[in-house]
């Protein structure tokens, strides 16, 4: 299976995200550490926060961390979910 770069980077997200649970991620740090646009970041964000992976914050502080704990996230329906667009 091939998986599209915008999954390769959700999986990613979400990898780094269940290492800090507890840690909110801003985009323009995870974009500088992935070497990525913050556009295409935010809008990978967006899609799982959408689909209850991710909560978001904004301002001093914010940034994404996981809505639920890892062990509740299953990589099938993570794939399906960024597969489809």
């Amino acid at each position: 299976m091939r998986l599209t770069s915008f999954t390769d980077y959700g999986l990613r997200m979400l990898m780094r995200m269940a290492g800090a649970p507890d840690r909110g991620f801003s985009t323009a740090e995870m974009a500088a550490d992935f070497n990525l646009s913050r556009h295409h970041l935010s809008k990978i964000i967006q899609k799982l926060a959408q689909a209850g992976y991710v909560t978001t914050r904004r301002g001093g502080g914010g940034g994404a961390m996981l809505a639920r704990p890892a062990s509740d996230i299953r990589l099938g329906q993570v794939i399906r979910l960024l597969e489809d667009g």
